[in-house]
């Protein structure tokens, strides 16, 4: 498509005294898994809430599908999919009841078969009954990868989604973002794992200084080199 799904525009944001972002901008298109990566404290998650419109930025714009995600967020937000450090599920409500409860608020059709669907997909049919406060670590990162699903996104925001996955069910959501990517979808994500984000993505972006040091493709890349040292191989590289 010719219009980016993701149009960040010299994005900059601080806490207090430190920026945490430099007019960073990116596009990303439909049919692209990014890999935003960069040692601790860098600004990946920041730039994932911004872009999600959890945050706002001190300076710069994000767009979403063509949509202003400060001037138009009711238009925006409905185009992503959001998996974060916590699970934006209710505590107190079962799974069923989780995801009935946002397959209506983003007016899901068909919602219960939708519902059902994507529970056996995630592996949650057992648990349906049970409350998500006394789900697993894994099983609530399960139920919270379903809840970011279930309105069929165009782009899916994943920080750190592989926390609390045993072996199994990151393979199976390492299946799920290789099957969401098409002509007209996107995905970033950010992972601690370089070898699960240089596996998942056919893009990289690396982050030092709360800059874009390196943008390129995964293909071609010392996958060892790369997992030792991202910013040192990035820098050699630009």
């Amino acid at each position: 498509m010719d219009e980016s799904v993701i149009r960040i525009d010299s994005v900059s944001k601080s806490f207090e005294h430190r920026r945490v972002l430099k007019e960073v901008s990116l596009d990303v298109h439909g049919g692209e898994s990014v890999f935003v990566c960069g040692i601790n404290g860098v600004g990946k998650s920041t730039l994932l809430r911004i872009i999600s419109g959890l945050l706002e930025p001190d300076a710069g714009s994000v767009r979403i599908c063509g949509h202003d995600m400060a001037n138009d967020p009711e238009k925006a937000k409905p185009m992503l999919g959001v998996i974060s450090h916590k699970s934006m599920v209710y505590s107190e409500l079962t799974v069923l009841e989780n995801l009935r409860f946002f397959a209506g608020l983003y007016g899901v059709s068909e919602a219960r078969r939708r519902v059902d669907e994507i529970v056996e997909e995630m592996g949650l049919g057992p648990y349906r009954y049970d409350r998500a406060a006394v789900l697993s670590r894994g099983l609530l990162q399960r139920l919270s990868i379903a809840r970011s699903l279930i309105h069929s996104p165009t782009v899916l925001l994943a920080d750190e989604p592989f926390t609390g996955l045993d072996s199994k069910a990151c393979s199976h959501l390492v299946e799920r973002i290789a099957g969401f990517i098409d002509a007209s979808h996107a995905v970033v994500m950010t992972t601690h794992d370089a070898n699960i984000g240089l596996r998942c993505c056919g893009r990289v972006v690396v982050l030092d200084g709360g800059a874009v040091v390196f943008d390129g493709p995964t293909e071609g890349i010392d996958g060892a080199e790369f997992v030792k040292d991202y910013v040192g191989y990035a820098r050699s590289r630009g």
